[in-house]
């Protein structure tokens, strides 16, 4: 296999990925709960996730720094300061940190069109974030009466209307980037990046089943937190490949 992952960067990786989408996911939720009739208790923890994203980050800046991860990390500590007090404008700081983040990864070494790519890719945090994000959220949320009471089941409609579209967009801007960064359909078995990208393509899939689990009633929100921990694991790992030849 052509090269290998840095897994120390990786496990920083995963925790402010974990973090950023987990905070953008837990914002969504939290307006979606504020839709009335209000349901109150869609009140996810954001400073836990900010806080994770903000680790992260760090350790990132203390093992890899840069330029650009200076202004990412500074948003995602101004996020959880926000958070931890209770303030206003939390998301235009998650949103900061999360167009920052193709920055840093392999879109920025697109030639010659590295502006394109990091605009796919910011789209795809960011849609990510409000897609699986949102169902991190929602997996670290005690529902009254369990997911098939009423409340319950009108939360799971909202999201499930962001969702629809989010999960569209990340579909999409995934492939785009996956194109980009593979040059055959066999670099998916003989390269170690292709080898991971599968496997997260596998847990998407495994993640959007679930997710019609759910819409059927059947309350599969652990099993689906953990096939996100897993996509995002993955993200993370892929991050940390060299770029492709």
């Amino acid at each position: 296999m052509r090269g290998s992952p840095d897994l120390v960067l990786a496990a920083f990786h995963w925790l402010e990925y974990l973090g950023l989408l987990g905070g953008l996911g837990s914002f969504v939720v939290r307006r979606l709960g504020r839709i009335r009739p209000r349901i109150t208790w869609a009140d996810p923890p954001m400073h836990v996730a900010f806080g994770a994203a903000f680790s992260g980050g760090l350790g990132l800046l203390v093992f890899a720094p840069g330029w650009w991860l200076l202004p990412r990390v500074l948003a995602e500590g101004i996020a959880l300061l926000l958070c931890v007090r209770g303030k206003p404008l939390v998301a235009p700081f998650a949103v900061l940190a999360a167009v920052l983040l193709p920055l840093t990864g392999h879109a920025a070494g697109v030639q010659p069109e590295a502006a394109g790519a990091e605009f796919a890719d910011a789209l795809h945090v960011l849609s990510a974030g409000m897609w699986a994000g949102g169902i991190l959220a929602l997996a670290s949320l005690s529902p009254p009466g369990g997911w098939g009471a009423g409340e319950a089941r009108s939360l799971l409609e909202r999201f499930g209307r962001v969702a629809l579209i989010a999960f569209a967009v990340t579909a999409l801007t995934g492939v785009l980037r996956a194109t980009e960064q593979l040059h055959d359909l066999s670099d998916l078995w003989s390269t170690g990046y292709g080898i991971v990208l599968a496997l997260k393509s596998v847990g998407v899939l495994a993640m959007l089943a679930l997710s019609l689990m759910w819409r059927r009633g059947r309350a599969a929100a652990p099993i689906e937190a953990a096939a996100a921990f897993f996509v995002i694991g993955a993200t993370a790992l892929l991050a940390a490949f060299p770029l492709p030849a």
